[in-house]
């Protein structure tokens, strides 16, 4: 027989608790249901596909590059507020494409973006104008920042954009952000990127080195060969690791992706010429690429290529 203390068995009194516990725990995972899943938005989904030349910049493979990057594209930045900014930052992606009279840059950044110091930094004080852009059909608001051509925004803690086109990024990321995608969906590869498969997966798994993809080749070479040569290439990809010999100074693996094969062998002459390499150097993948590495360039050549 249970036993009876004030009038109340404690075979009651444990009943009770065992409906309380159910209910919490039926209230607990049933409303796990019901919340929607957060959204994580990857940067390098904002980029878009109208690019020439694109580049991952991971902040331990080259601090000096990433801090001028930031300097170079923010007006009126100091150097010591540039490397503030840097220390936050884990990588920047960015979309170049230059031509005889202007060059554009479309830019994205993850990291721990100090939002709330940004006003300060970017204050009519220093030139810089803001306005409050809501995208169609979105409840929420995003500050865009401006400086004669420059637009800038941080649309949250975690992303900054800056450059071309940065209404278009703010509305993609205010769609990806607001997805009522499932969280099987959101962690697949490329949701939302408008960016050819191998491009991105070549950009995002930049680590230690900087990666870059040059679509429309023909401008990058001239800059890093210094001759003008026409190659006949569908595309170029590589990366540069810093000399641990030569901390100034780039090792560069690069893979060009000919028309056919017949431009390869006229290519791979030229190349050698302009590199001024060894066969050991050379090594022919397909009919129609050709993979070099162990090229050996200054950091001040890769800086002029994006006009740092």
């Amino acid at each position: 027989m249970p036993t009876i203390k004030n009038g109340v068995s404690l075979l009651k009194k444990h009943n009770l608790f065992f409906v309380f516990s159910l209910f919490l725990i039926t209230t607990v995972v049933c409303g796990c249901k019901s919340t929607p899943t957060t959204v994580v938005v990857n940067p390098l989904d904002l980029l878009d596909e109208n690019s020439a030349f694109y580049i991952a910049v991971p902040s331990q493979a080259d601090p000096e590059l990433g801090i001028r990057v930031i300097q170079n594209n923010i007006p009126n930045l100091t150097e010591q507020d540039a490397k503030k900014i840097f220390e936050r930052i884990n990588k920047i992606y960015a979309g170049i494409t230059r031509t005889k009279r202007t060059t554009e840059i479309q830019a994205v950044a993850d990291g721990n973006i100090p939002v709330k110091y940004m006003p300060k930094i970017l204050s009519s004080k220093n030139g810089w104008k803001n306005v409050t852009y809501a995208p169609n059909n979105s409840s929420d608001e995003y500050k865009v920042y401006m400086y004669n051509q420059m637009d800038l925004a941080f649309p949250s803690n975690n992303i900054a954009c800056f450059g071309r086109d940065i209404y278009s990024v703010i509305d993609k990321y205010d769609y990806i952000k607001n997805s009522s995608n499932s969280l099987e969906e959101q962690t697949s590869l490329q949701n939302y990127s408008s960016l050819p498969q191998h491009l991105y997966s070549w950009l995002e798994g930049a680590e230690n080195e900087i990666r870059f993809y040059a679509v429309k080749p023909q401008s990058f070479l001239t800059i890093l060969t210094g001759s003008n040569l026409d190659l006949k290439l569908f595309d170029v990809q590589g990366a540069f690791f810093t000399d641990e010999n030569f901390p100034s100074q780039y090792v560069l693996d690069i893979t060009f992706n000919f028309k056919n094969s017949k431009y390869l062998k006229a290519g791979k002459t030229l190349l050698t010429l302009a590199f001024g390499l060894t066969d050991s150097q050379s090594i022919t993948i397909n009919d129609n690429s050709l993979e070099i590495k162990g090229i050996k360039i200054s950091k001040e050549q890769l800086y002029k290529l994006l006009i740092l």
